[in-house]
């Protein structure tokens, strides 16, 4: 059994209004107490309405927290951001070279080879010069 009042208690109550107040007076205090109870009703209404738009703000701020962290971690960015930073550095090399080919007007026609030793040939077998023949 569900705790609260019943068909039994509610007999009692009538019976006891009805003593206190009087067969005339039941009617309007039976609205009175029915406008109260509908305001009641209305009032919790409006407080559960209020708490459950709370929720829904804290759920929507936790969503647009989740999506910003998201779009901070997002991997085409991060790959986007090292090909620019490699870009740059490229151009900057570039830049760095002209500058320098600028500087040096006689740059040198070609670049020096190291030297290495000559290679020695084996030596060949002595060629034996050809009897003649006695």
């Amino acid at each position: 059994m569900s705790p609260g009042i019943g068909m039994p208690e509610m007999l009692v109550v009538l019976v006891l209004a009805l003593v206190v107040v009087g067969p005339q007076q039941l009617p309007v205090l039976m609205r009175r107490v029915g406008r109260m109870v509908a305001q009641a009703r209305g009032m919790a209404k409006e407080f559960q309405a209020s708490f459950d738009e709370i929720g829904r703000q804290t759920e929507l701020n936790e969503l647009r927290k989740e999506i910003e962290a998201l779009k901070q971690a997002n991997p085409i960015e991060e790959i986007r951001g090292e090909i620019d930073q490699v870009a740059l550095e490229a151009q900057n090399d570039e830049i760095r070279k002209l500058k320098m080919a600028k500087a040096d007007p006689f740059p040198p026609a070609h670049p020096r080879k190291p030297m290495t030793k000559p290679v020695s040939k084996p030596a060949s077998k002595p060629q034996i010069a050809p009897e003649d023949e006695e």
